[in-house]
């Protein structure tokens, strides 16, 4: 579905790395527009800060930037959600002054402009600065792209050994996501996942249940950390988070889950 959505010029600061203090209280009619946005980011609850009173009238916003350098190609993606109650009729948004034209309305309910890209728009090190324009106002936010790093190859385990993955530290990044997919010979498949402020990831036994071939990958994230009592980064008129994530082909690995029960003697 399209949404017509009408324009007005615009002039925004660059996005800064602050991020706004935002104790925890949120009114009734204000949470069920955050719960809209659930599905996205975490909504109104103990692992994230929700905006002052004074700040309830503003749109939620949740945007993330991924880059990508790998053998297909380069690769960009941009996604920026906004919700509010009534929805914004008026939504204006730009990435480093690289506007984004492309609005629909999503699920949940919001509206969401996206920007897909098959080239690098933003080095490593470069501030990706987030620009909205509603009918409240301004909110901007910034966040570094993170830098290259390398993942070292994991060794092959078997059923009930635990997988131990390291990486070299990103410049620029707050923390990691990684993600593997293990992929078993009758089509199955399992998804394993962490998210880390530190260079390694450890998967105990009991959650590597498939035998198989494992691929997986690290991203580097800047931004707020998805964990207890976050605060946002987005600033003005407006509260939610930006993140940029980075990898590329040394970001990647892959291995083989062997099940030892059976192998022949």
């Amino acid at each position: 579905m399209r949404l017509s959505i009408r324009m007005i010029p615009m002039w925004l600061a660059v996005g800064s790395r602050q991020a706004a203090s935002r104790p925890a209280v949120a009114s009734a009619a204000f949470a069920g527009a955050v719960l809209l946005a659930a599905t996205l980011l975490p909504g109104c609850s103990d692992d994230i800060v929700c905006p002052l009173d004074e700040n309830e009238g503003d749109p939620f916003i949740g945007a993330s930037v991924l880059e990508t350098r790998l053998a297909g190609g380069d690769r960009v993606s941009v996604r920026v959600f906004c919700t509010s109650d009534p929805l914004p009729g008026i939504f204006v948004v730009s990435v480093s002054d690289r506007s984004i034209s492309e609005i629909s309305v999503g699920d949940p309910l919001g509206l969401v402009a996206t920007l897909e890209e098959d080239a690098i728009l933003w080095q490593n090190g470069q501030v990706c600065s987030l620009k909205v324009t509603t009918e409240w106002g301004f909110a901007t936010a910034g966040e570094p792209v993170p830098g290259a790093f390398s993942v070292v190859q994991a060794n092959d385990v078997a059923l009930g050994d635990t997988l131990f993955v390291e990486w070299a530290t990103a410049e620029d990044a707050d923390y990691y996501k990684v993600e593997c997919v293990i992929r078993g010979a009758r089509g199955d498949s399992i998804i394993l996942s962490q998210t880390t402020t530190g260079t390694n990831a450890v998967f105990e036994p009991a959650e590597i249940t498939l035998a198989g071939e494992l691929d997986g990958k690290v991203l580097a994230v800047a931004g707020p950390y998805p964990g207890t009592g976050t605060n946002g980064n987005v600033v003005g008129a407006g509260w939610g988070y930006f993140t940029v994530s980075y990898y590329d082909t040394l970001s990647l690995f892959g291995l083989t889950v062997a099940d030892t029960a059976r192998v022949a003697p």
